[in-house]
């Protein structure tokens, strides 16, 4: 008997409850559980090369079509990208590839590689600047913007347009090769992308004129103090990347040897319909590969997985031919 009764108190203070949780305003039932948050806050990454800090900056992402990848890649066919794409689980559609740029801190300079790109060109980019200031630096603090090529969403990052200078302070330096193929009217036939490029190029560098450094290219230049170049022409002409030195520590760091690091590093001798010169850019993506590989060297790059460092390796099922993308864990300390 007793616990009938208890049973029937139980289920009165029951539907008591259910009843007042009932008569509770929206706000205050939703309350209950917080809001989700929505995007992700500007994000950096950072370790020591020797005495050199480097700090990767997360600019956002580019997200292509399925439709595009055939464009993108030429000699691939629908057979051969499932498979690789499996492999890496990826669940965006088409080619989605991060963007990132490097802030190099040496004690010496604040120099920039690569400045990431802007939302009013790709509507995912544009976020360098607050990952530059929530890093601990400002805009006005970098010295130097040492570019591997003049596309937007590695260049752009330097005016939006074409008229601010978000880096007040900084010379830009860039390949006199590079610089012309972008500015020069005659070279406007061999741009790929047509004119939209174009016009974001040198609205990109146009508030810079009287700042702008243009050097040659040649391997091993020291384009500012412990940072030397290395040419990769063919994706662009004056395409390049750069080795970090400190303390007999490096890294490498490259702008576009490779996109979709998946693809591209399994399938190294594929052209790309994007390059002005695919032939050379294969030369260029083989050379690069099998050089950081044979060293075992540090690596980053603009679309690399994020936060950005890594190694390369040779893909031991691949017959000499593919490579593979090892990570670096993030460094807390």
């Amino acid at each position: 008997m007793q616990d009938l009764a208890f049973a029937r108190r139980a289920a009165v203070l029951g539907g008591a409850a259910a009843a007042a949780f009932a008569a509770m305003p929206p706000a205050a039932a939703a309350a209950a559980v917080p809001p989700q948050q929505g995007a992700n806050p500007p994000r950096f990454q950072r370790l020591k090369v020797g005495d050199v800090e480097v700090t990767t900056l997360l600019d956002g992402a580019m997200q292509g079509t399925n439709e595009n990848i055939q464009r993108f890649f030429p000699d691939s066919r629908p057979e051969e990208i499932v498979p690789l794409r499996a492999r890496a689980f990826a669940i965006e559609p088409g080619l989605h590839q991060p963007v990132g740029a490097y802030l190099l801190n040496t004690g010496r300079n604040l120099a920039m590689i690569d400045c990431g790109g802007h939302s009013s060109f790709i509507p995912t980019t544009g976020q360098t600047l607050a990952a530059l200031r929530a890093s601990g630096y400002t805009p006005e603090q970098v010295d130097t913007v040492v570019l591997t090529h003049i596309h937007p969403e590695h260049a752009l990052g330097l005016s939006y347009d074409g008229v601010t200078r978000n880096f007040p302070n900084a010379e830009i330096v860039v390949t006199q090769i590079d610089h012309q193929f972008w500015t020069d009217p005659a070279m406007e036939s061999r741009v790929p992308q047509g004119q939209r490029f174009i016009e974001a190029a040198r609205r990109a560098i146009r508030p810079y004129q009287g700042r702008i450094r243009t050097t040659e290219m040649r391997a091993g230049l020291e384009v500012i103090p412990g940072v030397f170049m290395e040419p990769a022409p063919g994706h662009t002409p004056g395409h390049v990347s750069y080795r970090v030195t400190s303390q007999n520590q490096s890294i490498f760091i490259w702008g576009d040897i490779a996109h979709q690091m998946v693809i591209q590093l399994a399938r190294p001798r594929w052209r790309v319909g994007v390059d002005v010169d695919s032939a050379m850019g294969v030369e260029s993506r083989v050379r690069t590969l099998d050089m950081l590989a044979t060293e075992g060297v540090l690596m980053g790059g603009v679309h690399v997985p994020w936060p950005g460092f890594g190694r390369i390796i040779r893909d031991p099922s691949a017959g000499g031919e593919g490579y593979l993308y090892v990570p670096r864990p993030a460094q807390f300390t």
